[in-house]
């Protein structure tokens, strides 16, 4: 297993603090991570923003420091796949589309993201009916591009559509395409009170991204690795059994992004998790 910082540490869900592209790059190659999760958002990733010939200075930048791209991160925020308004729907499955394409052109294989929220006063039925149509088309575009869609949970209180593992079971089976997979949020599931190591071995056979932090309840705290509630060592000694390979991605942020990264670096190490420049 590998382990990537995500750029929301580096500005894109805030005001400050805030580094551009190449210097969270850069402090993600220092700090020890693998490679960087890019949040398709400003100010770092959005797809109008990077033309072909920055998309290649971005790949280049990262190789130079040792660092792969590891996903791709849908930004639900204006996007909901589940709206009530056509003109919404469209432009999700567009935005998503333009994702998906970033992806490959950064030469990475894998976009996260939620399957949207109900909007009152129509039910989650009609919500998880018209995520089922989008994503069944950006699956299509995913197919052709050669790229994973990764659908995430999401806790409760910010999505009602792909809450629990089964819903993310079911909503593979609606849409049926091999390029819609799964990952796991493992602060999204605590939130909600799921049980970890079983939904790894629920979704282990579609699982191809983690997300792995930690969390408290109180608070609806998100924490570094080993300073929350959740079983991290149980969990990763889970995906091990499993066969998981992939990547673990550490979504956190915070006034002090480098001693969150430092703090995860530390624990993952200390967990026998590969990290760029350990040995294992």
């Amino acid at each position: 297993m590998r382990v990537a910082y995500h750029t929301y540490a580096f500005g894109g869900r805030g005001w400050l603090p805030c580094w551009t592209l190449e210097e969270s790059l850069r402090l993600t190659a220092e700090l020890g991570f693998d490679g960087l999760e890019l949040a398709a958002c400003r100010p770092h990733g959005w797809p109008e923003d990077l033309s072909s010939q920055r998309r290649q200075e971005i790949v280049q930048i990262a190789r130079s420091y040792g660092l792969e791209i590891s996903a791709v991160c849908f930004q639900s925020v204006n996007h909901n796949l589940a709206s009530p308004v056509p003109e919404e729907r469209q432009g999700a499955v567009a935005y998503l589309r333009r994702c998906l394409q970033l992806a490959a052109d950064l030469e990475c294989k894998i976009v996260t993201g939620g399957g949207g929220w109900s909007v009152q006063p129509y039910n989650r039925q009609q919500a998880w009916d018209w995520t089922a149509e989008g994503l069944t088309a950006a699956s299509r575009e995913a197919e052709t591009l050669g790229v994973t869609l990764a659908l995430e949970n999401i806790n409760d209180r910010r999505a009602d559509v792909v809450v629990t593992p089964d819903d993310q079971l079911a909503m593979l089976e609606a849409v049926g395409s091999p390029a819609l997979q799964v990952m796991i949020d493992f602060y999204h599931l605590h939130l909600v009170d799921g049980d970890p190591l079983k939904a790894v071995q629920q979704l282990k056979s579609h699982l191809v991204y983690v997300h792995l932090l930690d969390a408290r309840k109180s608070g609806r705290a998100r924490v570094g690795p080993g300073l929350g509630e959740l079983p991290l060592p149980e969990i990763l000694a889970c995906l091990r059994e499993t066969g998981y390979d992939g990547w673990l991605g550490y979504e956190n942020w915070g006034d002090d992004p480098l001693a969150l990264g430092r703090q995860a670096i530390d624990y993952y190490k200390a967990q026998g998790v590969i990290a760029r420049g350990t040995e294992g």
